[in-house]
């Protein structure tokens, strides 16, 4: 029975445990609000908290004149106690919990206690994995001129088909799924010169030798590769960009999941461009 010098030595101890500022260590929630089970215990008694694996030192009936739980059931079969710890904690106190397991952990949380995930966040996590998976490869640069062009010569100018799409890729997440497609919707074609662009809806057409002009993809150039107009290069830096239409649908949490973006895709080449020299024959003997 607890007397009232027992009552008065113990009390101190709990209101210095319960009032610190500093968090027990390895405190465990364990109670059903979410409190921490803390036990405070009077200094002055030998040994610190009970040892937990052996029963109430205050009952005086010898553990082998104890009787097995009732029902029958040999202890052996009982589920195991769980294993308490105690540590000492502030000015002579202790505190009781049971052992943290990492695995029951995510980031210091415990995993039955996270929230639980919105559909509108792993959507969005699905959608930028999606698009991150595509393969926009960037664009193989054709052009009908080997290495030297002229003024007022058509060009023709087209990249691969192999990088005109379309390309798709799927992520998923339980029952959350977001698949992306990529589509190319034009190349934009940087010639050189100042303002000299071209955009084509579609990769072009390659050149096998036709003549006149391409029917969806060219230029005629108007100034030749100076060194003064090059930064002494001499040639002229030609760059193709391929611009994709991304694309995204899906579900998640029974959501609906879509979107478009524009992704562009890069690759150049140079090329010197000089002027035809057309000589006039005056007349006389040839």
């Amino acid at each position: 029975m607890l007397t009232a010098p027992g009552l008065a030595a113990i009390l101190p101890a709990v209101v210095m445990v319960l009032a610190a500022d500093t968090e027990p260590p390895d405190c465990v929630v364990i109670d059903s609000i979410g409190r921490c089970v803390v036990a405070a215990y009077d200094p002055g008694r030998p040994g610190g908290p009970l040892d937990p694996d052996r029963d109430d030192e205050s009952s005086a009936e010898p553990r082998s004149q104890r009787s097995r739980p009732s029902g029958g059931a040999d202890a052996s079969t009982q589920p195991p106690r769980p294993r308490i710890v105690a540590k000492p904690f502030g000015d002579g106190g202790w505190v009781q919990g049971m052992p943290i397991d990492p695995n029951d952990l995510l980031n210091g949380v415990p995993v039955d206690r996270l929230p639980a995930p919105d559909p509108v966040v792993i959507g969005q996590l699905l959608t930028q994995r999606a698009v991150e998976q595509l393969t926009l490869a960037p664009p193989a640069v054709h052009t009908s001129v080997a290495d030297t062009g002229f003024i007022g010569v058509p060009m023709w100018l087209w990249i691969d088909d192999e990088g005109a799409g379309p390309v798709s890729a799927t992520a998923t997440a339980g029952a959350a799924q977001v698949t992306a497609v990529g589509r190319l919707s034009a190349v934009e074609w940087s010639m050189g010169p100042p303002g000299a662009t071209v955009r084509c809806t579609g990769p072009g057409t390659p050149w096998t030798g036709q003549d006149g002009s391409s029917p969806d993809c060219g230029y005629v150039y108007e100034l030749r590769s100076l060194p003064e107009r090059t930064a002494g290069s001499g040639r002229w830096t030609v760059t193709a960009t391929s611009v994709w239409t991304v694309t995204w649908s899906g579900v998640s949490g029974g959501l609906p999941v879509d979107g478009q973006q524009t992704v562009r895709v890069s690759a150049d080449t140079s090329l010197a461009v000089g002027e035809v020299q057309v000589l006039v024959d005056g007349g006389g003997d040839r």
